[in-house]
């Protein structure tokens, strides 16, 4: 059974951007999301349309499957690197390498999951990188006294 999780009362962003090629476990991915964390969630089916995507909205996290047409998965990661956006990324792949697991958490992913995913360890894992994003928002209002 998949945990049901309330979302705490905030206003820094829980929208989640999927970045998967394969339509069927986008949409699943998409559809557990939104059930257990009530949660907005974005899908791309490439690289390409996923770095659009977050030209265009802010985002808490980014899930990118490493292996895409168009663009990899390790270039959605480079690139909210390098536009220094404030978003969360984890990798995910049925294909994936120790090396590859390397280079991703060096550059700076989260995580890097194997496919197929375990659905319950998965919401769990974003619901705890949404809830460490609000916590160090809220601190970092607090530091600057605006809580």
């Amino acid at each position: 059974m998949i945990p049901e999780v309330s979302p705490p009362p905030t206003t820094v962003s829980r929208r989640v951007l999927i970045v998967e090629d394969l339509e069927d476990s986008r949409e699943s991915l998409q559809e557990l999301l939104q059930e257990a964390l009530k949660i907005e969630v974005d899908t791309a089916a490439d690289g390409v349309r996923g770095l659009e995507l977050l030209a265009e909205r802010p985002y808490a996290l980014v899930v990118t499957d490493l292996r895409m047409p168009k663009a990899s998965g390790m270039r959605v990661l480079r690139e909210v690197q390098d536009r220094a956006l404030s978003c969360a990324v984890v990798v995910m792949t049925g294909h994936g390498s120790v090396r590859e697991a390397v280079e991703a958490m060096r550059l700076g992913a989260y995580d890097f999951l194997q496919k197929p995913l375990d659905p319950q360890k998965f919401v769990l894992l974003v619901d705890r990188v949404l809830r460490e994003r609000e916590l160090v928002a809220v601190g970092g209002r607090k530091e600057l006294g605006q809580d």
